[in-house]
């Protein structure tokens, strides 16, 4: 199915205290999380090493509960131990932070006072007040420093001069022509390269005017050459496919094509120390390419080989980072985990660093030195220092928060389909859980669907909505079904170009391992997720019966109704085929619409009015075809959200409303 990303929400509303590390003072004795206690979480992300490998900075992102806004600050952590400092203040975010590679900077993204853009900034370590660098007037996306730091490579869209009174017309001319958090893309959208030479504090475009983007940009050792990826991935003409090439980093250099390779959904490049290679990732035929389980590749720059890396394994890796010559750190994602590895690229083997008990998700490397955030079951997001094969706690932002919260014991477990599939999921189990005894069940079910459910705590995670669901007395079940990563290559892509077949198939072998191993409750029984989690909750709701109350967010049952208003329309041509081709299987993909009279259970919708990425017509559909059928049934819209709600008024609504719900249709629960 589309790759629906599970980003349920934000986090809900929160006091914040600029400069602590640590969160809100709490009870001595462990509790069952409540929405103040999510409210106090602090998301942490975009972790970034100094090159001498002693420092990381990081940003913390909290909630303003006057403002009803989303706070990000920068914070500084030494690697050899010591409390991390906040480098600015909540007041106002900042982002993308990074060391410049002579350890005399650090720059941030920020928009500040009447800035139409986010702006770069610096912060002198020496000392002073941070001061904006430049004064542009398009969207950037991210930016390097040229490794003798006197220059930004900034990637970002068409300077622009924007009238806020007398708005243009859109003018579309591309095949995707829709984005999420973005909305339309006409020609300025388009990402390209731009350098900023800080002396003289001018701005050089690089690249041309292109209908494709151009990201993913880093410079080589010497700072003469910038590699960077022109992403075709929607060109009908080079599906799925992102071109590696090369410029010479001055106006009017014209780009050189290295390698063209399947595109993969989380990119990133990086030099070899001698110059000669390209390590990035690659992803898998376009067919199949949404379920791709991403490789670590090197491309030679002067043959355009490209090779796969392996490990030995068949999982996707993420977030790679360069440890020495030929040594690259990757996360990867395998079954309900997510671990540190180190890939040798001239041997092509991979050697195990984290056992899997924490879940990594970013990291950086510096001179040896390595640095992750990572959470599990009962632990909250932190920064760690991993030593060898040892991580060693550098921060406290949720610590205390962690420590007084009780949170509900997370079990693993596996199934048997009707098609003799093995589903492997998480059981969250409730509050006050007394073994021998049933409980009310709900299967919240992840998006993605090239995603995996593991053992973490994300602010704004799947994993801390099934926690409020078990504070409140419910089992919660957390199904990595067939089209899920973490599993390999096979077990992702059989999904492609068949979506709601072989999933519904692991949810209710799931669901019916529960109620026989005499967990679950069968006369109680919920279902619910966000994104594809709610477009399987269309699916599963059409054919079984049995559930007593669902909650769809941001789903569809009706595909030909998305078709062109989404973001998804590469996966559409690539995947399925145009709709007047193929109508009969774009019937079939649209069970829950086509055949809403067979839903007989109370369902409530839910979905952001600017969500481009599965737009709220979607829920709307359904919810009026309820109504017409006289199934109980709620649409709740949520005015200027996108595909993730981030407001925390409407995560605070979103978390209340989901347990009235189950609450109201699921009968009494003995509360802990």
């Amino acid at each position: 199915m589309k790759n629906r990303m599970c980003i349920a929400a934000g986090v809900a509303a929160t006091l914040m205290v600029a400069g602590v590390g640590v969160g809100a003072a709490v009870a001595e004795e462990p509790h069952a999380v409540t929405l103040d206690d999510i409210g106090n979480i602090h998301g942490l992300d975009s972790l970034k090493c100094s090159a001498d490998g002693k420092w990381a900075v990081y940003t913390a992102t909290a909630n303003d509960v006057k403002a009803d806004k989303r706070r990000t600050a920068v914070w500084l952590a030494p690697l050899a131990g010591g409390e991390p400092l906040a480098l600015t203040a909540e007041d106002e975010s900042s982002s993308a932070p990074a060391f410049s590679p002579d350890g005399r900077f650090i720059s941030f993204l920020s928009k500040r006072g009447k800035d139409e853009h986010s702006q770069i900034w610096l912060l002198d370590r020496r000392g002073g007040e941070a001061r904006r660098l430049t004064d542009v007037s398009g969207d950037i996306d991210s930016y390097r420093w040229s490794p003798d730091s006197k220059r930004l490579l900034i990637v970002m869209t068409n300077q622009q001069t924007a009238d806020q009174d007398k708005p243009k017309p859109k003018v579309i001319d591309d095949l995707h022509f829709k984005q999420d958090d973005v909305g339309f893309i006409t020609a300025d959208d388009h990402d390209h390269l731009y350098v900023f030479d800080l002396a003289a504090k001018s701005l050089v475009r690089v690249t041309g005017d292109g209908s494709f983007d151009e990201k993913h940009a880093e410079w080589s050792p010497d700072g003469s050459q910038i590699a960077f990826i022109a992403d075709h991935d929607a060109d009908q003409a080079a599906p799925a496919t992102h071109w590696l090439e090369l410029v010479a980093a001055q106006k009017g250099a014209e780009p050189h094509l290295v390698a063209k390779i399947p595109a993969a959904g989380h990119q990133a490049l990086m030099w070899s120390d001698d110059g000669k290679r390209i390590y990035h990732l690659a992803g898998d035929a376009p067919k199949v390419n949404e379920y791709s389980q991403a490789r670590l590749a090197a491309t030679e720059l002067d043959s355009g080989a490209t090779r796969i890396l392996r490990g030995g394994i068949d999982r996707s890796v993420s977030k790679p980072v360069v440890l020495g010559p030929g040594r690259i750190g990757v996360l990867v994602a395998d079954d309900r985990r997510v671990y540190a590895a180190q890939i040798d690229a001239a041997k092509d083997t991979l050697t195990r660093l984290t056992d899997g008990g924490l879940t990594i998700t970013d990291q950086c490397g510096g001179n040896g030195a390595r640095a992750v955030i990572a959470s599990g079951d009962g632990s909250l997001p932190e920064l760690y220092a991993l030593d060898g094969k040892t991580l060693r706690p550098l921060s406290s932002h949720n610590k205390a928060l962690s420590a007084a919260i009780r949170w509900g014991e997370v079990e693993d477990f596996s199934a048997r389909g009707a098609d003799g599939s093995e589903p492997h999921g998480l059981m969250v189990k409730p509050a006050g859980f007394t073994a021998g005894r049933r409980y009310p069940t709900i299967l919240w079910i992840h998006g993605g669907p090239n995603e995996q459910d593991a053992h973490w705590l994300q602010s704004g995670g799947d994993m801390l909505v099934r926690q409020w669901l078990a504070a409140h007395g419910y089992l919660v079940l957390a199904v990595n079904y067939r089209g899920s990563s973490g599993r390999g290559d096979e077990y992702a892509r059989t999904i492609a170009a068949d979506w709601g077949n072989k999933e519904v198939i692991d949810l209710e072998a799931s669901l019916d391992w529960a109620i026989a191993q005499g967990y679950a409750d069968p006369q109680r029984l919920g279902v619910g997720g966000w994104s594809y989690g709610g477009i399987l909750t269309d699916f599963l709701i059409v054919r079984d019966s049995r559930f007593k109350a669902a909650l769809s967010g941001a789903g569809e049952g009706n595909l030909f109704g998305l078709f062109g208003i989404d973001q998804y329309i590469k996966q559409y041509a690539q995947e399925l085929g145009a709709p007047w081709s193929h109508a009969e299987l774009y019937t079939r993909l649209s069970e829950p619409f086509f055949h809403a009279d067979r839903i007989k259970t109370p369902t409530l919708f839910m979905g952001g009015t600017s969500d481009d990425n599965v737009p709220l017509a979607g829920g709307q559909q359904l919810y009026e075809a309820l109504k017409l059928t006289g199934v109980e049934t709620r649409l709740i819209a949520y005015p200027g959200a996108n595909h993730a709600l981030r407001r925390p008024s409407f995560v605070i609504d979103r978390l209340q409303r989901m347990l009235d719900w189950y609450d109201g249709h699921l009968g009494e629960k003995e509360k802990s």
